[in-house]
């Protein structure tokens, strides 16, 4: 039977919504293309693109033939189908386009990522790594992350000094990296090139990244490989108790984890640990200063920062998509996808589907439930969540001490153009500063 998010259907039945990009006798014809993911309005307003899309119905095709899924029911079951995989090469466009360049470091790192594979690989690898991630091996960091935070609180200027500080280049790019760099057990070297090295191999979750963009973030893979290469070889000379350390030992007990396995995921830990993050702590706060309302009720009952975090991720999403492709006929609706394409789900839209979310357009940092997507869903959730939860928790419960006023120092935000990982490049904010906790 074909997998279906609801009835099976006939391959003849004709959809309504959607365009003709793919050729395939299996795929209705669509009449028209509905949406162009390179419009700058899905930067600076996608809620508003959102809607629209939902209002034609539930799939769509972006203009460079992307599926797109809108509803909070359809991407949650896609998230969680072990009928679809999360693996890119099991596209038939994946071969044709090597999006991650053929034979480039990117593409090497890429294809041994466990977020880019399937069971059984993907379970093997996510083993290795997930015991350091459980809730409680999380709750065991908190001073670290409570002491770093104080730390990077204290070097920002007083309003007394009238100076505004950029909250994402002091404070948001900073505390992820930090973090993970101290969890994983590697040097974090000069901030700038660490930075630039993660911000380029983004690239490998931008589904309209430019062929420029893949080569530098080719070239950032290779510089990073090389970079933790020497810190593997530091850990087995010197062997400590970090996460690092339980992944070499990981290779002992298990001789399929090769080095190349290893080195690929620990770029994906280090990409992940700090883009996400980093995007929850701006687009978070960015929420808080635009609805004054609900900033002053978190500060009122800070014991409400638990689900406050998680309507920032349901307002904002750190991360806007999250992809599957089919590995059979899967019908939603009334079209069937064939094999071999690769369904998109707009987490964002998902996040304000009106079906689940009551006045999903109000931001609510009492929202509860709050069934949101924003970690992802199924075998591939989002490992590393419950130190997400904890940094921005820790962030913010210090920020709003410190800061009895703050306020946004420029008028509009200036996002970075990403479709997926959704996040500002910039944000000023000035505030009347408080002493440092006793």
């Amino acid at each position: 039977m074909t997998p279906t998010l609801d009835e099976p259907v006939a391959a003849a039945t004709t959809a309504s919504t959607i365009t003709a990009a793919i050729p395939s006798p299996a795929v209705p014809t669509l009449a028209r293309q509905v949406a162009d993911l390179r419009d700058p309005a899905w930067l600076t307003n996608p809620r508003e693109q959102a809607r629209a899309l939902r209002s034609r119905g539930r799939v769509h095709r972006d203009t460079l033939g992307l599926w797109l899924l809108v509803n909070h029911a359809d991407c949650r079951a896609v998230m969680q189908s072990s009928h679809l995989s999360r693996d890119p090469r099991a596209s038939t466009a994946y071969g044709l386009q090597r999006p991650f360049g053929a034979g480039s470091a990117l593409e090497h790192a890429a294809e041994r990522f466990m977020l880019f594979n399937d069971a059984p690989v993907h379970t093997r690898l996510r083993r290795v790594v997930a015991a350091a991630f459980t809730p409680a091996a999380t709750r065991q960091l908190r001073d670290l992350v409570v002491a770093t935070t104080n730390e990077l609180l204290d070097g920002l200027p007083a309003a007394s000094e009238g100076q505004p500080f950029d909250f994402m280049r002091r404070f948001a790019q900073v505390l992820p990296i930090r973090v993970i760099c101290d969890m994983l057990g590697v040097d974090a070297g000069d901030f700038d090139q660490t930075k630039a090295w993660s911000d380029a191999a983004s690239c490998v979750v931008e589904p309209l990244a430019s062929r420029a963009e893949r080569a530098e973030g080719a070239r950032a893979v290779a510089e990073l490989n090389a970079f933790l290469r020497a810190q593997v070889a530091r850990r087995r000379a010197h062997p400590q108790d970090s996460v690092l350390d339980r992944m070499i030992a990981a290779q002992r007990e298990d001789p399929q984890f090769t080095d190349d396995e290893l080195l690929a995921n620990l770029i994906l830990l280090f990409i992940a640990g700090h883009e996400t993050t980093t995007n929850l702590l701006g687009n978070g706060l960015l929420a808080l200063l635009d609805h004054p309302d609900q900033l002053a009720r978190l500060r009122r009952e800070p014991e409400r920062l638990p689900e406050a975090v998680d309507e920032m991720l349901r307002w904002e999403s750190p991360t806007n998509m999250v992809a599957r492709t089919t590995l059979e006929p899967w019908a939603i609706g009334d079209l069937t996808v064939p094999a071999g394409e690769v369904l998109y789900c707009l987490v964002g839209a998902a996040n304000h589907d009106p079906a689940v979310f009551a006045d999903p357009d109000h931001f609510d940092v009492g929202r509860d439930p709050n069934p949101q997507l924003s970690f992802g869903g199924g075998v591939h959730y989002c490992v590393g969540a419950p130190l997400a939860r904890l940094e921005a928790q820790v962030a913010f419960e210090a920020l709003l001490q410190r800061f009895p006023v703050l306020a946004l120092a420029e008028p509009a935000p200036r996002w970075r153009p990403m479709i997926n990982l959704r996040g500002l490049q910039a944000l000023w904010v000035r505030g009347e500063a408080a002493g440092p906790p006793q």
